[in-house]
């Protein structure tokens, strides 16, 4: 079973300063997730002891994008100049998310906020997107 801890306490962290109650995790728990305001889920999901990403999936909100809202969204993969750049992707089904990797170890609460920030900012701008191409 992997060691979790670190990655309870960043998750606990960072949802007890948005402030949700502190999220009652089983020790081999290694996914977190959450519906927010029915847009798009918001997962926070253990890779290893090093590390671990939060992802919003928008598949429900914006389930079959066409090719303009694709080419879009997949721009945005682009380096900038940003400190957290989210990274879009698609699953097997062609349903847009985007997520950020971050460290267990060493990444601190404003730090883990902006990244938060940073991935709700990435899918609110993906769902304008798809509202604006649609046919």
């Amino acid at each position: 079973m992997p060691d979790l801890i670190a990655f309870h306490r960043c998750v606990a962290e960072l949802l007890q300063h948005l402030g949700f109650d502190a999220p009652e995790l089983a020790a081999d728990q290694e996914v977190l997730s959450l519906q927010l305001e029915q847009s798009f889920s918001l997962h926070f999901v253990y890779l290893d002891q090093d590390s671990w990403f939060m992802q919003a999936d928008l598949g429900d909100a914006l389930p079959s994008p066409g090719p303009a809202v694709l080419a879009q969204a997949l721009r945005r993969n682009q380096l900038a100049l940003q400190v957290w750049q989210p990274v879009v992707s698609l699953d097997q089904d062609e349903r847009l998310s985007c997520w950020l990797r971050l460290p267990c170890q060493g990444c601190d609460l404003p730090s883990m906020a902006a990244a938060l920030d940073a991935v709700i900012v990435c899918a609110e701008e993906l769902l304008n997107l798809g509202s604006v191409y649609k046919p």
